[in-house]
């Protein structure tokens, strides 16, 4: 990653809240768990976020990052953050679809967000558009400060993907109740293949291809087993929200919350602008591996294969008895997209 680019976006994004020095802030320590290291691309806006509000507060606002799930595991993440045993959590809603299924519609549906600033843009508007996604925040007790998307989801294969009729039969990593959905519609076979088990499915034929980013291709070394990248585009999703403890949010002095709500609009900022960087870098470092990126023709016909992934979920929801704040949900979100 270009360091330098990184760090001036940084500095331009810190100078709107050139006034927040002088707040005379109290001193607090708050506890944040992250699923991800340090060094992941979805962990960058919280190292800036967390790094911003130190700066902000004068050193006396603290926040202590916790990387890899050192302070829950990712199925503890809502309980633990929801009493109160940490301050800060920051997981995929889509991780809890019975307790949070409008917030985590944001992390799960495939091609309904086709850029990472179009995501960020629906799911800042969901958010204070859809009362049902303030509302469901609350029932779990917690509070979002951040949103930040994943870039585009890419196909990197054993051979190669050059139209639409080679997708056929190949063995696609999958993921929740959504992408195998999509998966199947285009003739393929959907293989839900674990985060640490990457590599060796692609290297053992367990799959023939992975659907990931090209950031998260590259920063998991598959380059080195499968050397076929589709520019064949999914969409993406939120890669996760960053909660609050609700009762932690509301104990917080109003000018400590604005203070937190502006950080966080900058740190999403700033998401997007290390995204497109790391996703820029992914690339050329795969390319010099020898992966071939094929750019795919068949777009238009890819999506036309597929059902309406709004309208799958807002069945759901109105078998689940919320008709009409689904209705709304999509409303709002396809005015936004």
């Amino acid at each position: 990653m270009n360091t330098r680019y990184i760090l001036s976006t940084a500095l331009c994004l810190a100078l709107s809240a050139g006034a927040a020095h002088a707040q005379d802030y109290p001193e607090m320590k708050l506890r944040e768990n992250n699923l991800v290291p340090a060094t992941a691309g979805p962990a960058l806006a919280n190292v800036f976020f967390a790094d911003e509000i130190a700066k902000r507060s004068g050193g006396k606002i603290e926040i202590e990052n916790f990387w890899s799930g050192a302070a829950g595991a990712p199925a503890e993440q809502l309980k633990l953050v929801g009493a109160g045993a940490l301050d800060i959590a920051v997981f995929p809603g889509s991780y809890y679809p019975a307790q949070m299924p409008f917030l985590g519609a944001i992390s799960a549906l495939p091609i309904v967000m086709p850029t990472p600033d179009k995501a960020q843009e629906i799911a800042n508007a969901l958010w204070e558009k859809v009362p049902a996604f303030q509302e469901e925040a609350k029932a779990n007790k917690i509070w979002p400060v951040i949103f930040k998307p994943l870039n585009e989801y890419h196909l990197l294969c054993t051979s190669p993907i050059r139209s639409l009729a080679d997708l056929e039969n190949k063995k696609i990593r999958s993921q929740g109740e959504y992408i195998p959905i999509a998966v199947k519609a285009v003739g393929a076979v959907p293989v839900t293949v674990l985060p640490g088990e990457f590599y060796e499915a692609l290297q053992r034929g367990t799959v023939d291809c992975m659907l990931l980013p090209w950031d998260l291709l590259n920063a998991n070394r598959l380059y080195e087993v499968a050397k076929y990248g589709s520019t064949i585009s999914f969409g993406t999703v939120i890669a996760d929200g960053t909660f609050f403890n609700l009762d932690k949010w509301n104990s917080l002095p109003d000018d400590v919350k604005t203070l937190m709500s502006e950080t966080g609009k900058d740190a999403e900022a700033y998401s997007l602008t290390a995204n497109k960087e790391l996703e820029k870098k992914a690339l050329e470092n795969m390319k010099a591996e020898g992966v071939e990126i094929i750019e795919f023709p068949d777009q238009e016909a890819f999506q036309a294969k597929l059902p309406d992934f709004l309208d799958i979920w807002q069945k759901r929801m109105e078998e689940a008895g919320k008709g009409d704040a689904a209705r709304q949900t999509v409303e709002v979100w396809k005015s936004v997209n």
